[in-house]
């Protein structure tokens, strides 16, 4: 239907002038439109859809844009512009959240690192120590005590605002 429009493939439909549905069971619908694929769709004047089962809007340098879409429900249906946006700002909460959680853990980290072992001599040990990591702070308490000359034995609790953070360890030297 309109000047010059072929609708060749089986099944086809042509509608608009020059337009052209070669594919089996395709269809299209406007000026110079072409829909070439099996079961292809290409709406609207320039439109090509040349590969099998698919909708076109548009060819190379005549994108359209599809408006009004309501939002998707089954997992093939199309999403739009508001459930992409809100996809993306609850992902890119999570993603801020493991980072608060990872600074406050390398803070607590450094805080605990800083608390002083026990002097040669000496058998016990506490300290405090604190740290921060890109806006995050900890402060962690720990001591140390010197069992033999040779065994020392250390254990320290870090506090930041995500969690507390434990650390037990032991050295032998000889």
């Amino acid at each position: 239907m309109g000047s010059s429009a072929v609708a060749s493939g089986e099944n086809g439909t042509a509608v608009g002038g020059n337009a052209a549905a070669s594919g089996a069971n395709s269809t299209a619908l406007g000026q110079n439109a072409t829909a070439s694929g099996v079961n292809s769709v290409a709406l609207g004047a320039g439109s090509v859809a040349s590969a099998p089962n698919t909708v076109s809007v548009g060819s190379p340098g005549n994108e359209r844009t599809i408006s009004n879409v309501a939002p998707g429900v089954n997992g093939t249906d199309a999403v739009n512009v508001n459930q992409l946006n809100q996809a993306m700002g609850g992902l890119q909460g999570q993603i801020n959240d493991v980072a608060k959680s990872a600074y406050s853990g390398i803070a607590a980290a450094t805080a605990l690192s800083m608390i002083p072992s026990v002097d040669p001599g000496k058998t016990l040990s506490v300290g405090i120590g604190g740290g921060s990591y890109r806006g995050e702070q900890a402060v962690a308490l720990g001591g140390t005590a010197r069992i033999t000359q040779n065994l020392q034995v250390r254990a320290g609790v870090g506090m930041s605002g995500s969690g507390t953070a434990v650390g037990v360890g032991a050295s032998y030297q000889w």
